[in-house]
């Protein structure tokens, strides 16, 4: 635990004061500019609204939705740059970043030992956007308005799906 002021956050999201030793926080990356495997990836303005979707948004384990899976809870969300590194596209790289906590109990222990090891690290995002802009022709493919194909290559360029007005952020 960081702070007092972490410590507040955190509290919002609990029915009774929880106190700095009861709590495990840590950080991680939720999504960033970077084309990724489903050769998507987010907008820099989608990133900044996420920002604010995605606190308060619970972390859980495989996408399940059943309570039993819920592990942690992010308490705040910052943008990260880093100018010394460029994205696939040439762009800035900027992420999303999050404070999460758990609570210590016998139960999370495991869990609280693979984050700290390096063995949990990387989290997938559950969000829901209004718009798929194409990147060759700048058309909606979520409305189905384009032809172009992800991951293929046009004239020597990379298809790839801007993901862009973000309406809600689900889990991660």
């Amino acid at each position: 635990m960081n702070s007092e002021k972490e410590l507040e956050l955190i509290n919002n999201y609990t029915r009774k004061p929880l106190k700095a030793e009861d709590v495990y926080t840590f950080t991680v990356t939720l999504c960033d500019n970077e084309i990724d495997r489903d050769f998507e990836c987010f907008s820099k303005q989608s990133i900044e609204t996420l920002k604010n979707l995605f606190v308060g948004k619970t972390g859980i384990s495989d996408h399940s939705m059943r309570s039993k899976d819920q592990a942690a809870r992010i308490y705040h969300c910052y943008i990260e740059s880093d100018p010394t590194k460029k994205t696939s596209k040439g762009e800035i790289y900027t992420a999303l970043k999050a404070k999460a906590y758990t609570v210590i109990t016998d139960s999370t222990k495991t869990l609280i030992d693979e984050i700290d090891g390096g063995i949990k690290k990387e989290v997938s995002i559950g969000c829901a956007v209004s718009k798929i802009t194409c990147s060759i022709c700048g058309k909606d493919m979520k409305a189905h308005e384009c032809s172009h194909i992800k991951g293929r290559r046009y004239k020597g360029v990379l298809c790839h799906g801007i993901l862009e007005e973000p309406t809600d952020a689900y889990e991660w």
